[in-house]
């Protein structure tokens, strides 16, 4: 069992912030179930029950643990956390995590967009796209529910495609020969709707991110639009500053 360092420059309460967050990292605390007391914690550390209750409102305000009045502490689910700093490929891993997504298929068709969606592709005439909505997930959790839209003339037959299995931007690259050279993306936070809430597995009005990505080719050319409405209970999003 890890000691406090007493000689240690750094207080005692951040000593045992850390330590109780290995401890949820590597399973000694399982998600969902109960935290220690303070008491047995400040037994086992041999400090007050205030220097506990400071790490462990620290660890509520990372979102580590949650509590409710007259209630013990528990372990919060993971967050799969999602820089925003890189390109990534939903379909190749879920955020940082380095697991392989798995997607449902819920619609593939021919279809003209929403007006909204037409101005993106700067598309007067009212074109034919590819309209793709696929349910992906995490350890067999749904995490996100994504619709696409791809212009037919780009990538004739790629709804026939496994894309329940292959990365659409792969399929883009390697098949279509369009060489992707940015995305623009929108993030913003709201409420679930019932349709998403059903597809998503969470109560209506819980919260979830909405992300737009707007993806284009070396020549300017926007191959693909993407609208995805992510669980917010269980990803968290990234950045570094400098």
């Amino acid at each position: 069992m890890k000691l406090i360092d007493k000689e240690s420059y750094i207080p005692y309460y951040v000593q045992i912030k850390h330590m109780l967050i290995d401890r949820i990292r590597n399973g000694t605390y399982q998600e969902h179930s109960s935290m220690p007391s303070e008491g047995s914690l400040a037994k086992e550390f041999t400090v007050t029950r205030m220097t506990v209750r400071k790490a462990l409102d620290e660890l509520k305000r990372e979102g580590l643990i949650k509590s409710e009045r007259g209630k013990a502490s528990t372990i919060s689910a993971e967050k799969i956390e999602q820089s925003l700093q890189r390109f990534y490929r939903f379909g190749k891993e879920i955020g940082d995590t380095g697991i392989a997504a798995q997607s449902r298929v819920v619609k593939r068709v021919q279809a003209v967009p929403p007006e909204e969606v037409l101005q993106i592709f700067d598309d007067l005439e009212g074109g034919e796209y590819y309209e793709i909505v696929r349910l992906r997930f995490y350890k067999d959790m749904p995490i996100s529910l994504e619709c696409l839209y791809i212009p037919c003339t780009a990538a004739p037959g790629i709804i026939d495609e496994p894309i329940e299995q292959v990365s659409i931007a792969d399929l883009l690259e390697e098949k279509y020969g369009h060489q992707i050279e940015k995305a623009t993306e929108y993030l913003y936070p709201r409420i679930a709707d019932a349709y998403e809430s059903e597809m998503l597995g969470v109560p209506v009005h819980s919260p979830i991110f909405q992300t737009e990505r707007i993806t284009r080719t070396v020549t300017g050319r926007i191959i693909e639009f993407r609208r995805s409405t992510i669980r917010g209970d269980k990803v968290k999003f990234s950045t570094e500053l400098y």
